[in-house]
């Protein structure tokens, strides 16, 4: 019966969130598209510009995430934004904001710097000048980008997804709008061109983060107080997300960098080879929303059990997370591998003349693709269950190794020297994805496991409960083994 409730309370968290995911690559894809029907060169110029500040959000994003298991344990224990606790509730989110709001800065003056840096690295002088006015727009929301984010882990930690759900469906068909309108200047505004589709993301990153602030106003989510929270508590709020959150955010950055590498080693390949790269990363990016949000459903549901000083249960939704993040992904496989030709078709003309070569590699890959997602959202679930044990440097360390340890040499390996071509560089990939997930499953049962025995005790039996809110690796007390205690 716990196992059938912790499947409901689970899937009630994860559904709502995997389509919220979905919904913000829609936004992404949305401006793609526009900018494509205004110029090629705007397409190029302002998706080379989105991209790098999307990257640039998603470090400090890393950080914002440690308030997901940090409030969930809170609840666990008993804890409530208006009653016990509350002032831990309450440091705990104006810390993220004063976080959000501090990570602005820095990414905003690099944006403005960003036709120096795009031209430094070799981008031709008139698309790093386009990409410059693209961030011109851009920059008013970042602010918002990253105050919608700490709304959005709140109130995930707060089990409440469905507002999160509704608000960015609304972002969606709101950014389409103000695309449309301010791109090509209708209703009398001026048309900014390609500006107009950063000021649109501004517009609706806003609109998202006045809609998710005013909704945990209203059902007085927020916490007591939280704007009377003295400095010493606002500072150990920020020195338990730093703490809990840097590995996170480094562990991003890894990731990030080696799919980076990766594109640019691809191009040596040519431009098939290339757009055959590119289409297999989009569609995985695609897939991995799903297990992206079961992850961080599982980051809450490990939490709430392990504050409940219920580690038992805490192992059980983590593992339950792991087998329905790897059914679906088997799943997404199975369709990649039936249909890899008509999926690639539909990114590329059929007037193309580099259509076959790329139908050809892509198949290739796609098969690939096929086994590399399911090692993926294998460890993305189980990064986010120990995220929900708090335990985030082993998986910093898990993508070192096996990302740039593994994962990048063979590939390279394979792909240069063995002359495998673009194939060997994916073989890498999928090594380094099939070393990260299992040393991440089996960190997550040795670690859930040695919980439930501090416990029940080594004949387990439970000795009544013991919670734990901090693991002490995680507050640098003491250091430990990659894998084991």
């Amino acid at each position: 019966m716990k196992l059938r409730q912790e499947l409901r309370d689970l899937l009630m968290l994860a559904v709502p969130l995997a389509i919220s995911q979905i919904g913000l690559m829609l936004m992404t894809l949305t401006d793609s598209v526009m900018m494509g029907r205004l110029s090629a060169d705007s397409l190029a110029a302002g998706g080379l510009a989105g991209n790098v500040a999307i990257t640039l959000i998603l470090i400090p994003q890393g950080l914002l995430m440690a308030m997901q298991p940090v409030l969930a344990q809170l609840r666990g224990n008993g804890g409530s934004p208006n009653g016990q606790d509350s002032r831990k509730f309450a440091q705990t989110l104006l810390a993220a904001f004063l976080l959000a709001l501090l990570a602005s800065v820095p990414i905003i003056l690099l944006l403005t710097q960003i036709d120096r840096l795009l031209i430094a690295s070799g981008t031709a002088p008139h698309l790093a000048a386009m990409a410059l006015d693209y961030e011109v727009g851009f920059i008013w929301a970042v602010p918002a980008a990253l105050w919608q984010v700490c709304c959005r882990y709140y109130l995930s930690a707060m089990e409440r997804p469905r507002v999160i759900l509704v608000t960015i469906i609304v972002a969606c068909f709101a950014n389409w709008f103000f695309n449309w309108i301010l791109i090509w200047g209708h209703f009398g505004l001026p048309a900014f061109g390609l500006r107009g589709s950063a000021y649109a993301t501004a517009l609706s990153c806003w609109g998202m983060a006045i809609m998710l602030t005013l909704y945990s106003m209203i059902h007085r989510l927020f916490p007591a107080g939280l704007l009377r929270i003295g400095w010493r508590p606002l500072r150990r709020g920020m020195q338990e997300l730093l703490s809990v959150g840097w590995p996170i955010a480094g562990s991003v950055l890894v990731e990030i960098g080696l799919f980076t590498v990766s594109t640019l080693l691809m191009s040596r390949f040519g431009a098939a080879a290339l757009a055959a790269h590119q289409i297999c990363l989009g569609i995985s990016s695609v897939t991995f929303m799903v297990p992206t949000a079961i992850g961080q459903a599982s980051t809450v549901r490990v939490g709430f059990h392990l504050g409940a000083g219920d580690p038992g249960l805490a192992r059980q939704a983590g593992f339950l997370s792991l087998g329905l993040g790897i059914a679906f992904m088997a799943l997404a496989a199975a369709c990649l591998r039936l249909s890899a030709a008509p999926i690639i078709r539909l990114f590329i003309s059929s007037e193309d003349p580099l259509l076959p070569a790329i139908l050809t590699m892509g198949k290739q890959l796609i098969a690939l693709a096929a086994l590399f997602q399911i090692f993926d959202g294998a460890q993305a679930v189980a990064a986010g269950a120990l995220r929900g044990l708090r335990d985030t440097r082993v998986a910093l360390l898990a993508a070192l190794l096996g990302y740039w340890g593994i994962g990048l040499p063979l590939g390279v390996l394979l792909a240069f020297f063995l002359k495998w071509g673009p194939t060997g560089l994916w073989w890498g990939f999928v090594a380094g994805l099939a070393l990260v997930s299992s040393l991440l499953c089996w960190r997550f049962s040795l670690k859930s496991k040695a919980r439930r025995q501090e416990r029940d005790g080594p004949d387990g039996q439970h000795d009544g409960p013991q919670i734990h809110l901090a693991v002490p690796d995680q507050a640098g007390q003491e250091q430990r083994h990659l894998i084991g205690e």
